[in-house]
């Protein structure tokens, strides 16, 4: 029996050869795929029950639709549906709406699937079609940059081929659950895969060249989505194995520790969003609980900024004051950074919240110290000038808002009810004057000073370029190495 769940499943894909077929409408046609997502994320959110579905015997593909992953399902319909409606305003350009629910069908399954093989084979789509977005525009420096990024992830991905088969030597199967008598040459070879797939820590180094050069809207869903295909299995994991939850914990800090010092010394402005990836994406692995939340909320933000990013005068944040930007960039833009900063009223701040909450001790502190300096990092962006009226009447037709940041900036101030728990309205209890928030306005405040500490010692700090092709193959291996020797102790 087909149920519903297996036709959500292949919806994406249907509809990418359906809009083959009948070119012209196929952006209308896809825009029913991320409703669909969004539907099925308010499902598991809501069900009373999780949905498990074993399909093809005992070793076939095994899938789970809980409130775990609804979070994740959330923000790949939303940002899906951002991303295809900001290219409605703009002219076709081949096939790329069509590469883009391969990509969103990927990542659905990759967020659903309980068995290793299942989840090689869907993470493996989401590297290919990610490849094809990077590459549309057919230069030579977006086709070296879409090669790299295919050929770190491959060798990534291969690593992780190599533990699953050890995994079943071991075990006799290939569920994610037998992870945990598996040998630890076999785990640590699998979360390789899962860190290099997140943008985590030293594994995570593709992502600032790889969005520097990517299309704003292809940049919009790495950050934004792509790389939660690997977060999400790697968090599902720690709870089915203890062993690994302290270690992905301190990756996790190393990686939010070394995303926030390079951006609050980066001076591209995608540049410094795509290292601020690295480190949010660090601190959404910590804890499983609020991870989807997290990661939803940093998502969101993060899509509309780099939709935002072709709107920029110019990207080097070192002149951002002599560039006034009209109110339809000026507002999400201040909207989206100060959710990621964790300002009062807005989703981000329930989630820096939630996250405090559950790390009690040496960690919380970091954690606030780490976000002292995210709120350094984005403070780069909340002076930006806004044009007059008299300049905005010349320069109007030139700036267009775009449908999806309107939906991004909606879904931040709406999300605060999507709280770790699931659906409710509670999380707007925290919006009122308490402890919490003034910690919070204290923290943005600490962080302005930090920024403008730093303005006059930036161009004094540099940090090394660890961003070669051989600097990323050989993060992969030490990161292996060391993984082996933890994990065998």
């Amino acid at each position: 029996m087909i149920t519903p769940a297996i036709v959500w499943l292949v919806l994406p894909f249907l509809m990418a050869f359906t809009g083959a077929l009948l070119p012209g409408i196929e952006t209308t046609l896809a825009l029913i795929v991320p409703v669909a997502t969004v539907l099925a994320g308010l499902f598991g959110a809501m069900a009373a029950e999780p949905l498990n579905l074993q399909l093809v015997g005992p070793y076939g593909v095994a899938l789970l639709l809980d409130r775990f992953v609804a979070p994740f399902l959330i923000l790949n319909g939303l940002v899906t549906a951002a991303v295809l409606l900001d290219r409605r305003s703009r002219p076709r350009a081949g096939t790329f709406v069509l590469v883009l629910l391969v990509l969103h069908g990927g990542v659905n399954s990759a967020l659903v699937c309980q068995d290793l093989i299942s989840l090689y084979v869907a993470l493996e789509v989401v590297g290919l079609a990610s490849f094809l977005l990077i590459v549309g525009p057919q230069s030579a420096k977006s086709l070296w940059i879409g090669l790299r990024y295919l050929l770190v992830g491959n060798t990534a991905m291969l690593l992780f081929l190599i533990g699953t088969a050890q995994v079943y030597r071991s075990s006799g199967s290939f569920r994610l659950i037998d992870l945990a008598g598996a040998s630890s040459t076999a785990m640590a070879l699998i979360l390789v895969g899962l860190l290099t797939k997140a943008g985590l820590f030293v594994s995570g180094l593709w992502l600032p060249r790889t969005h520097a050069e990517s299309p704003a809207e292809v940049s919009a869903m790495l950050s934004g989505v792509v790389v939660t295909a690997g977060a999400c299995p790697l968090v599902r994991a720690t709870t089915l194995v203890e062993p690994l939850a302290p270690l992905v914990m301190g990756i996790g800090l190393a990686s939010a520790c070394f995303g926030v010092a390079f951006a609050l010394i980066e001076t591209d402005a995608k540049r410094m969003l795509a290292w601020s990836t690295l480190s949010q994406m660090g601190l959404a692995v910590l804890v499983p609980a609020v991870a989807g939340f997290y990661a939803l909320s940093h998502g969101l933000a993060k899509a509309s900024l780099f939709l935002l990013s072709r709107h920029f005068p110019s990207r080097r944040l070192e002149i951002w004051t002599q560039n006034p930007l009209p109110l339809q960039v000026w507002l999400p833009l201040q909207l989206a950074s100060l959710s990621i900063a964790g300002c009062p009223l807005l989703v981000g701040f329930l989630a820096k919240e939630s996250l405090l909450k559950q790390l009690p001790g040496p960690s919380g502190l970091l954690v606030t110290s780490l976000a002292v300096g995210t709120a350094a990092v984005y403070a780069r962006l909340w002076g930006w000038p806004l044009l007059g009226r008299s300049d905005q009447g010349s320069q109007a037709p030139g700036w267009r808002a775009s449908a999806g940041v309107l939906l991004l900036s909606l879904a931040l101030l709406l999300a605060v009810g999507l709280g770790p728990a699931g659906p409710s309205w509670e999380g707007f209890l925290l919006v009122a004057p308490s402890a919490a928030s003034l910690k919070a306005l204290a923290i943005l405040a600490a962080g302005w000073l930090l920024h403008q500490l730093l303005q006059t010692l930036r161009t004094l700090l540099k940090l090394p370029n660890l961003e070669r092709l051989d600097d990323l193959l050989g993060g992969l291996a030490v990161v292996g190495t060391g993984l082996i020797v933890i994990l065998a102790r």
